[in-house]
């Protein structure tokens, strides 16, 4: 007898197992992918992103710094610009100021005009000195100048003003107020000078006396000027005539 295989009525041709408990063959994926492309293509992104997101801020870093290192540069030089510039000024004001401090030793006196209702004389102050002028036509001393190295101080309980060196226009005449200086004068009993003086072809008088109101010793001079009475005056004589007053009084110059 031929032996033979008996036919497997359940055969098709594929290969039998021989071991029908063991382990099923692997099935062959042909051109097929055991990876899941939506998940790969999500990870790209994220790797796309991140690289993106790295770059911007790199870049950011990058930036920080060189504006950093500008705004260094800048700040330096706008210091050094102001530092500049303060010590051009600087240099400037004191060349200013020594300028003016020169000129002022060199020329002490400037020239003062007074108003044109007085027939606008002229006349010579220190230059630095306060000045201080007062007009009112209605009163009894319509016209009053006033020099002063400091501040002009008045006194409130004589109600008059002191400075070193003084102008006064009355309207009295001139011949009344040299016998009512002379009156008073005589009243104090103190010793005093009176001498002719002339000013710019005016001829006047001039009192040296002692004011009790002051505590000091005083000189005026009064000139007759055009139908009125010329006060030039200074409220402490010893400090202030020679340097100042003899200077002041002589450098009037008075018109008819």
């Amino acid at each position: 007898m031929n032996d033979m295989n008996p036919i497997n009525p359940m055969n098709t041709g594929a290969p039998i197992n021989p071991n029908p408990s063991g382990p099923v063959n692997p099935i062959n994926p042909g051109n097929g992918s055991v990876y899941d492309d939506d998940g790969l293509d999500m990870t790209r992104i994220y790797q796309i992103i991140i690289g993106v997101l790295g770059l911007i801020i790199l870049v950011l870093i990058i930036f920080v710094f060189v504006y950093r290192g500008k705004a260094n540069k800048t700040q330096s030089y706008i210091n050094s610009v102001s530092t500049q510039a303060a010590n051009d000024q600087s240099k400037k004001d004191k060349v200013s100021c020594d300028t003016q401090i020169k000129d002022i030793r060199e020329n002490p006196w400037t020239a003062y005009t007074a108003l044109d209702e007085f027939g606008g004389f002229t006349f010579n102050i220190p230059r630095n000195w306060s000045q201080y002028e007062q007009y009112d036509d209605n009163a009894n001393d319509p016209y009053l100048l006033y020099f002063n190295p400091g501040t002009v101080h008045y006194d409130s309980k004589l109600r008059v003003t002191h400075a070193a060196l003084e102008v006064d226009i009355s309207k009295k005449l001139y011949a009344d107020e040299i016998k009512e200086m002379e009156d008073k004068l005589k009243q104090t009993k103190d010793p005093f000078s009176e001498d002719a003086v002339k000013i710019s072809n005016f001829t006047g008088t001039k009192f040296v006396y002692t004011d009790k109101d002051l505590g000091e010793t005083v000189g005026v001079i009064v000139l007759p000027y055009r139908d009125r009475a010329l006060f030039i005056k200074t409220d402490d004589y010893n400090q202030w005539n020679k340097d100042y007053y003899t200077p002041f009084y002589q450098s009037f110059a008075l018109t008819p």
